[in-house]
């Protein structure tokens, strides 16, 4: 089936499982069970031929006597009723795999006279067949032809061959065959006669010529077909169709055609108008139906809602654009009255081309399409070329001016030789225009010139020609065009203009559509956090976004949709549109791609050793072609169109000129951002990328860092804060000097990481703060003990710390402690240690004497405070409790805010 289709039994089947369905049965063809989701091996063919005569019956019991006689034909020998229960039992153990011994059956029951299949546990492809041609002709009842295409080709879509192959010619089963048969024709009319009724003429006359071919005497089928034959141009066939019909019946049944039959033929005959075909008004999106448009053979029959997207007669998957197809379809239903315009204009890969493919599947009316080469020079008037001979192909019965003739036949000796007459020209320019025009007079006519930025002049001189004679014709021209290549189409376009002309200009898919576009396209549900990291890429590049859907081939990329790299079609694309520009231009380019997708210009500009001025002429110039756009924010500041054009920019430079670039916009960057917070992070990241230049460049990058940290800890996010402090550490080390202090870094990774909620890797980075703040001490005559002090206040201030205070880690936090215990000598110091040593006791551990110890050091401070003096006291008291009472030291952060052992300051 096509993906539509597997996508509505798909859905079907999800709806089944709600409730308990245990088995589905097939049996529009051969019979098949599936259970659990497999296919099951049914046993001999008498065995089938059972359990098909049952199916045929779902829901009512089978007598015995009738199953033995539709078994064995009327003739069962001796053996058949040990046979039929043997039957019975081998298939309940493949329907019911799962069933304990002695259970009673589920799924076929035995029940007086015979046997039955319980309905409400399983599914019968025969009743959704049903189901779905009830629900197709109710929508065509209420003048929904799409929507009553959409379920005939999912009903008929369920067929596989005879219905109930196995027992078909049993006499019990002969007359639901028979029904089920002439429900399949009588599907198959109507869905002809909805393609007839949206405008698919073409793929009816196929469908119908084989049903008539197959069935002759059915006469409402050669109605259809007579009427598709005539609404195709083809009048001789479609009168040759009603004639057959009538002089089949009048030799094989001796009868006359029906009214109906008559009646066409005479307007036929006659040209009456209302045979004509007049596409309906646009379904409201409430309307249309919550599953994907169905195909036809090579036919894409409506535009699908953006949660369901349908592939198009190319096998291409569309998705989205219902304003767009809204506007198409009004002006061509316009052209009934009065000649439309139509430009389609947008970014290289934004479904330009698409969008028409699309529409002219939906038109209903003959579409002659011309499209412009990139790659080659094509001659003048190549562009109308095609469109005459489409036209030629399409209107045999129109004859060909001898203009026209001359030009379908290569005669360009005038534009070659540079011998352009005026009135040579306007006399084969008139020629054309009035063959097309006259082409259009019975009917309306599509002329789809796509590419046009692309066409030579005299195609663009010929088209504002015929755009003059539009309003007064049935004709609509359809033109797409890239907007950022319109310099040479301004005469033209001012042309069309004055031709009341409708303008489109096709923006990216949004989210949902991109959620949707990929689902289609992997074949499985994708998050909305992927299709938003799709869309942060790509802008809904419908281009862009299917080269990036088809490298999310591992479950990491389809979650983190950022780690696919440039694939290689969006990279030639990018980088050949930016072969077209000035070198100058694409210098200052790959500076602003190492500065990010968003830049400031002046910071590029210095960074790229241009002039302002200069940097703003390249950035208008860059503008033009689509690949940069001005923030309308942030004066001065600009930004790439797509993500992945600064990628392969980025990707495309050179590695240690990357990094150059790097410092280089850190220098200009911390100048012109001094003092400014909110732009310390990304000063930071220039620095932290160009670290391995030199130490001096790391010793940049891990002041920078530092600054940006304390900045996002500033406004709460913590998160970032501890990557910027990691940044800072790292550069650190890279800088590669002596006097290098990596204390307070670590004292300020501790607290972004606690502050973050995430204490299992804060309280570690403390302990190391405290132990190389010990190891420093160690190595100077006079350490600083606050330093080891004031890191484990940090460490055990905070209430998570007990999170990851077990264990190992508790242990090392026990040790550190004590051997910072042995270094101060400050009688306050040591308190505050002894009461973050009483804190930090392990499971088992008896600290009485370190609290103890603690009160009394406490108590012995010169002017100790009232409320300390109490505290001190509540801690020698506790000291007396048992191992495991809840007094565990004096509360450490009350201790550090009144006594004078403060913290050495952050930098």
């Amino acid at each position: 089936m096509p993906d539509p289709l597997r996508w509505a039994e798909a859905q079907a089947a999800k709806a089944r499982t709600v409730g308990r369905v245990l088995a589905e049965f097939r049996a529009l063809g051969p019979l098949e069970a599936v259970v659990a989701g497999r296919l099951v091996d049914l046993g001999a063919p008498k065995q089938r031929a059972l359990l098909a005569l049952l199916v045929s019956r779902a829901g009512q019991p089978v007598a015995v006597e009738v199953i033995l006689e539709a078994l064995w034909a009327e003739h069962p020998p001796p053996s058949a009723m040990a046979s039929l229960q043997a039957y019975v039992a081998n298939l309940r153990r493949v329907l019911e795999p799962d069933r304990a011994p002695r259970a009673p059956a589920t799924v076929l029951r035995t029940c007086p006279p015979g046997y039955l299949l319980d309905r409400r546990v399983i599914d019968v492809d025969v009743h959704r067949f049903s189901d779905h041609a009830t629900t197709g002709w109710q929508a065509w009842d209420r003048g929904d032809a799409q929507q009553a295409l959409n379920e005939f080709d999912v009903a008929l879509a369920l067929w596989r061959g005879q219905a109930y192959a196995e027992v078909a010619n049993a006499t019990c089963v002969v007359p639901e065959v028979a029904r089920l048969e002439e429900l399949r024709l009588s599907v198959v009319e109507a869905r002809c006669a909805a393609l007839l009724a949206v405008g698919a003429h073409e793929v009816a006359v196929a469908e119908l010529d084989a049903f008539v071919h197959a069935y002759p005497l059915r006469e409402y089928g050669c109605e259809l077909l007579s009427l598709a034959l005539y609404r195709a141009g083809r009048q001789a066939d479609a009168l040759g169709v009603l004639r057959a019909i009538q002089r089949r019946l009048a030799e094989e049944l001796g009868i006359d055609p029906r009214p109906a039959l008559q009646h066409l033929e005479r307007e036929i005959l006659n040209q009456v108008p209302a045979l004509e075909w007049r596409p309906a008004p646009p379904v409201p999106p409430q309307a249309v139906p919550d599953r994907p448009v169905a195909v036809g053979r090579g036919w894409t029959t409506g535009p699908p809602p953006p949660a369901a997207p349908s592939p198009a007669a190319d096998g291409e998957v569309f998705v989205g654009r219902e304003e767009a197809l809204r506007q198409l379809l009004e002006a061509m239903t316009g052209t009934t009255v009065r000649g439309r315009v139509v430009t389609v204009s947008g970014e290289p890969g934004v479904g330009k081309t698409s969008l028409l493919r699309r529409f002219a599947t939906l038109a209903g009316a003959p579409v002659l399409w011309g499209s412009c080469p990139e790659h080659v020079t094509a001659p003048p008037l190549w562009l109308w070329e095609q469109i005459l001979r489409a036209a030629g192909t399409c209107f045999p019965q129109h004859p060909v001016p001898g203009p026209v003739a001359e030009l379908l036949n290569g005669d360009h000796q005038q534009m070659v030789a540079g011998i352009e007459v005026a009135s040579a020209n306007l006399r084969r320019f008139e020629a054309i225009v009035h063959y097309l025009t006259d082409a259009s007079q019975a009917a309306p006519l599509v002329v789809v010139l796509d590419h046009l930025h692309r066409a030579d002049p005299s195609s663009l001189r010929l088209l504002a020609h015929l755009a003059e004679s539009v309003p007064e014709n049935r004709l609509l021209l359809a033109v797409s065009y890239r907007s950022g290549e319109t310099a040479t189409l301004a005469e033209t376009l001012a042309a069309l203009a004055r031709s009341e002309m409708t303008r489109i200009e096709l923006a990216g898919l949004n989210t949902q559509e991109t959620q949707s576009l990929a689902s289609a396209l992997l074949r499985r549900e994708v998050s909305r956090p992927t299709a938003e990291g799709l869309w942060d890429r790509t802008e809904g590049n419908p281009f862009f976004l299917r080269e990036v859907i088809k490298l999310l081939t591992t479950e990491q990329r389809l979650a983190q949709p950022h780690t696919v790299p440039v694939p290689v079609p969006v990279r030639e694309v990018v980088l050949r549109r930016i072969g077209c520009l000035a070198q100058s231009a694409v210098d200052v380019l790959s500076v602003a791609a190492v500065a990010g997708r968003h830049f400031d210009i002046e910071i590029v500009a210095e960074a790229a050793s241009v002039e302002i001025e200069a940097a703003l002429e390249i950035m208008d110039t860059v503008g033009a072609a689509g690949l940069v756009v001005e923030d309308q924010q942030r004066l001065g500041w600009f930004r790439f169109t797509h993500a992945l054009t600064a990628e392969t920019l980025y990707e495309t430079t050179g590695r240690l000129r990357r990094v150059r670039l790097h410092r280089r916009i850190g220098v200009a960057a911390a100048r012109a951002w001094a003092g400014l917070p909110d732009r310390a992070a990304e000063i930071a990241r220039h620095w932290f990328l160009a670290a391995e230049l030199d130490p001096a460049a790391a010793a940049h990058a891990a002041t920078h860092a530092a600054t940006a940290a304390r900045a996002a800890d500033a406004r709460l996010a913590f998160a970032e804060a501890a990557t910027l402090w990691r940044q800072a550490l790292t550069a650190t080390d890279l800088s590669q000097r002596e006097d290098t202090d990596r204390y307070p870094l670590l004292c300020g990774l501790g607290a972004s990481l606690y502050r973050a909620g995430n204490p299992h890797d804060g309280l570690p980075v403390f302990i190391q703060a405290i132990e190389e703040s010990l190891v420093a001490g160690e190595a100077h005559d006079a350490p600083d003990a606050s330093r080891p002090v004031a890191a484990a206040v940090a460490a055990i201030s905070e209430p998570l710390w007990r999170q990851a205070g077990d264990g190992e880690v508790g242990r090392r936090l026990v040790d550190v402690l004590e051997r910072a215990l042995a270094q101060v000598t400050d009688p306050g110091q040591r308190a505050l240690l002894l009461s973050c040593l009483g804190a930090a006791r392990l499971p088992g551990d008896d600290h009485r004497d370190r609290r103890r110890q603690a009160g009394t050091e406490l108590l012995a401070l010169p002017g100790l405070p009232p409320p300390m003096t109490v505290r001190a006291r509540q801690l020698r008291a506790q000291a007396g409790a048992a191992p495991d009472a809840a007094g565990e030291g004096l509360p450490v952060a009350l201790v550090a805010g009144e006594v004078a052992a403060k913290p050495a300051p952050t930098r």
